[in-house]
């Protein structure tokens, strides 16, 4: 018969995880000499609500490449809440969340087709890609996935193949402060993390951006990459 033994008085169980080092997001079996910067915790009905959004954008690319016009796409969204739904009960959200998030979604989805620069970043370019995944090898191994890269010309917009853009998908809104100063502080916050992106692209011209469905906004900028 197994011995069973009592723990003492002053067990915390959660204390092994207090000092845990947290894996740096974008590196694989890379010491902390390897991180090259820190992506913004949330919570797990944002990841949730983030993972969605970029699943439904990918899937616009497609139609949209193929010359499906948005007008056509929007009318085609509005049936899509039991689709949005089922995305995230699949996340591991509960009922509420779900009827409080896929209406978000949706709103995210349809933003983006009726703006400007979101139709441009969704169509097709030269070597555009969605969810790129990238393994680079400089002092370690670093892996990291891209929303969306295409070629384009060096301003939003314009026409032309001769720059690299690198575009990540936020979906935070900018709460109870102006958009321009939220805007402002989000470019600081995700800095580092862009131009990581675009020196592991190793690509001559690169020009970066936030694409901001919620808002809807781009911000972009050429990045200093050394």
């Amino acid at each position: 018969m197994p011995t069973l033994h009592r723990l003492p008085l002053g067990f915390r169980p959660m204390a092994r995880f207090e000092a845990a080092r947290r894996l740096p997001y974008g590196d694989v079996g890379a010491g902390p000499e390897g991180v090259h910067f820190e992506r913004p915790e949330g919570s797990f009905e944002a990841r949730a609500f983030g993972n969605a959004v970029h699943g439904f954008l990918e899937m616009l690319t497609r139609p949209l490449s193929e010359g499906v016009a948005a007008e056509a796409l929007l009318r085609e969204v509005v049936g899509w809440s039991p689709r949005v739904a089922a995305v995230l009960r699949g996340d591991g959200l509960p009922p509420a969340s779900v009827q409080r998030l896929a209406p978000r979604v949706l709103t995210a989805v349809e933003n983006t087709l009726r703006d400007a620069e979101g139709l441009w970043v969704l169509r097709a370019h030269e070597d555009a890609a969605s969810e790129y995944a990238l393994t680079s090898w400089v002092e370690a191994r670093s892996s990291v996935r891209l929303d969306r890269v295409f070629r384009a010309g060096p301003t939003s917009m314009a026409e032309g193949s001769e720059c690299l853009w690198i575009v990540d998908y936020k979906t935070t809104a900018h709460g109870g402060e102006g958009v321009e100063e939220f805007l402002v502080r989000e470019r600081a916050k995700y800095s580092a993390q862009m131009e990581a992106y675009a020196r592991v692209m190793k690509a001559g011209e690169v020009r970066v951006g936030l694409y901001y469905p919620m808002l809807p906004k781009l911000v972009w900028w050429v990045p200093e990459v050394g």
